[in-house]
């Protein structure tokens, strides 16, 4: 590999790498992700490459509240509530090339909190542009799936 490449592949490598500075809201993660964290995943598998988007952070007890999971789509096999299927927000995969691979869905369904560590571990793509972020917000605050006790503990709340 020659120099230029070399040192191309490094910075590519450190913008990647998440650090707290990085874990801010709106910001995008890909991480490995297993049953011990919330999934539901097929019998026998442990665990999967997963990307999200934080939604609120936590730095004194070093949590990342409010993850919400990055789908390519929903399970086309499962039965989904309407009031699910509303909570999906669509991601265009134009504005998100580096991570994304397909238009893709923002779960704002189902929320999750993970250990700071946990994503320190993943890596760092980004943050959402603001018409995304206030599209997914507006979601977050209006959905029907998540209770007022979880959205004021998640930090989401009307504008």
């Amino acid at each position: 590999m020659n120099t230029s490449l070399h040192s191309l592949h490094s910075l590519q490598q450190e913008y990647r790498q998440v650090t707290e500075e990085k874990l801010e809201v709106g910001a995008l993660i890909e991480t490995w992700l297993g049953v011990e964290d919330g999934l539901n995943l097929p019998k026998g598998r442990k665990g999967k490459l997963k990307k999200l988007v934080i939604v609120g952070i936590d730095k004194e007890n070093r949590t990342c509240f409010g993850s919400v999971l990055v789908n390519s789509r929903p399970n086309p096999r499962a039965e989904y509530s309407t009031a699910y299927m509303q909570a999906q927000y669509l991601l265009s995969q134009a504005n998100y090339p580096h991570f994304l691979r397909y238009d893709s869905y923002v779960d704002c369904g189902v929320l999750f909190a993970f250990p700071m560590d946990k994503l320190l571990t993943g890596e760092y793509y980004g943050l959402l542009m603001e018409d995304d972020r206030t599209g997914l917000f507006d979601v977050l605050e209006t959905t029907e799936t998540l209770s007022t006790k979880q959205k004021k503990r998640f930090g989401i709340r009307r504008r």
